[in-house]
């Protein structure tokens, strides 16, 4: 769904500072890897393997409610989702171990829920505890569990081994629990690979172009004058830990964004934009009055100062499959002062850029698949998407594959929790 509005009432403010073009370091190193060799060259440019030990997005919390079960696909797996008595949610594989009916077509029943094929009964702990007409039942009549958490009004879902799920590797996206004076969420599904849009996010050249008719500033002067031609681009990305960071100051008319509202008055905008593994975006803009900057020498504001408005967005990229992914995305705003339909109208464009990327990057993704032996281009502003990529192929490398026994539903057991 496009930009469905869940709860109060994401837009990302993409002007970070460019770097010199220097070519990034190790940006001819190759990702990936593939036992077919006719898609060798495609894919290590553009695909990597899925990760598994960490943290999903499976949705907003808010789209999960006491109704029924929820089903969902993550990195190829078939997931059922459903809230107990409590609130408290658990994860399932989507797949009776009778006959492998979707469970997300079954039907809650207290704590339970009932498969509506042959109506066999399983509980949160992935046991079967209901046959109809069948008193004993046998243990290996069972299905997988997966941890789930939910924190930051996100639903989190770990998809590898159940005894890595660490809580604490669930990134801080506590700027969602802030009280802003507007709260917007949605998600929209690519027909394309993950890496895409990842790829997407970690690159702000784009905007100027992509986006110059939503939320874009022209980086192109009509005419000779002294503005000096500013490019957003990751060229000054730096890693962090699990991600990539940029941030940068932007004084003058280029640090007056469509995120802004009318009433605030130009200055100078400090921008934070923090990608984390596997996919997870949080971005910052604060807007100063003139001088900040240069009083900050550069250096992120401190807390004593007093901003003239604040808007951030929290996006998610979650692979379904290989080329499929879901992308989520919300805005918030907090200014003194906001006019009417003011806030609303920013997310309208928002949602029109989120549509821009869409159609650009299912389109790259169908020439890739048309092309699969040719190689793409490299440039400087592609540094953040490098460094990103080789983090990621990283943490898959160091991921044991599961063995047969490991892998048993029986070993996984109820891990479901609300922090």
């Amino acid at each position: 769904m496009l930009g469905e509005v869940l709860t109060e009432s994401g837009l990302t403010h993409d002007i970070v500072k460019g770097s010199n073009m220097e070519q990034p370091e190790n940006f001819e190193e190759r990702i990936g890897n593939t036992s077919d060799p006719g898609r060798r060259e495609q894919h290590e440019q553009t695909e990597l393997p899925f990760l598994r030990n960490i943290w999903y997005v499976a949705g907003w919390a808010s789209q999960f409610d006491a109704s029924g079960p929820a089903g969902r696909t993550i990195i190829d797996e078939p997931i059922v989702l459903y809230r107990k008595r409590d609130g408290k949610l658990v994860a399932l594989a989507d797949r009776c171990a009778h006959r492998w009916a979707p469970l997300s077509f079954g039907r809650v029943e207290g704590d339970d829920l009932r498969c509506m094929y042959h109506g066999l009964k399983f509980a949160a702990d992935g046991r079967c505890v209901q046959v109809p007409g069948q008193d004993r039942i046998a243990k290996s009549l069972c299905v997988r569990t997966y941890p789930v958490i939910e924190k930051h009004r996100v639903v989190w879902i770990w998809m590898g081994d159940p005894t890595l799920a660490d809580p604490t590797l669930i990134p801080d996206l506590g700027l969602l629990d802030q009280h802003w004076q507007h709260l917007y969420f949605g998600n929209l599904d690519y027909e394309a690979n993950y890496s895409l849009i990842n790829d997407n996010l970690l690159d702000l050249s784009h905007v100027a172009f992509l986006h110059e008719k939503t939320i874009g500033q022209s980086v192109v002067p009509a005419a000779e004058g002294p503005l000096k031609p500013y490019t957003a681009s990751g060229s000054a990305a730096k890693p962090v830990d699990r991600g990539v960071r940029v941030e940068s100051w932007v004084s003058g008319p280029l640090a007056r964004t469509v995120s802004l509202p009318k009433k605030v008055p130009d200055g100078d905008l400090w921008t934070r934009v923090d990608f984390l593994a596997p996919g997870i975006l949080i971005a910052i803009d604060q807007m100063y009055p003139y001088g900040v900057a240069e009083e900050c020498k550069s250096l992120p504001p401190g807390p004593e100062r007093v901003s003239l408005c604040d808007s951030m967005s929290i996006q998610a990229v979650t692979p379904m499959t290989a080329r499929k992914t879901r992308y989520f995305y919300s805005f918030g705003l907090r200014a003194s002062e906001v006019e009417a339909g003011e806030s609303d109208a920013i997310w309208q464009l928002a949602k029109e850029a989120f549509s821009e990327d869409l159609r650009m990057i299912e389109a790259v993704q169908r020439t890739i698949d048309t092309h699969p032996r040719d190689r793409m281009g490299g440039i400087a502003a592609d540094r953040g998407l490098v460094l990103f990529r080789n983090l990621m192929k990283k943490l898959i490398a160091g991921e044991t594959p599961p063995t047969a026994a490991n892998n048993s539903p029986k070993h996984y057991g109820p891990r479901a929790e609300k922090v």
